[in-house]
């Protein structure tokens, strides 16, 4: 039975990935899922979160004039995992989520 609630852990790993980022600051932070999982005989919240990010991409443009616009910004939303020791409350890991 894990001694940190659900709540805690989620407020830990929002707080743990926003000190990871603190230079490019989250945009549209939610939770998206969250489980008790084991790993190495510990318990772990594995807390995924979504956020924004921007990245500078090429979009696909049709027509003549396409050449003469520059690259647009394509905005991303980006999945981390985050894992939070369900006894103590300490940041584990964290992992990128692929959704596919």
């Amino acid at each position: 039975m894990p001694l940190i609630s659900m709540k805690d852990a989620v407020k830990t790993a929002k707080e743990a990935l926003q000190d990871l980022y603190h230079d490019d600051p989250l945009r549209a932070l939610a939770l998206e899922e969250i489980e008790l999982a084991e790993q190495g005989g510990k318990e772990l919240w594995a807390v995924t979160l979504g956020f924004h990010r921007s990245k500078s991409v090429s979009a696909v443009q049709a027509g003549a004039l396409a050449s003469f616009q520059p690259p647009s910004q394509v905005e991303n939303r980006v999945y981390k995992t985050i894992f939070i020791d369900a006894n103590t409350g300490v940041f584990v890991k964290m992992d990128m989520r692929l959704v596919q």
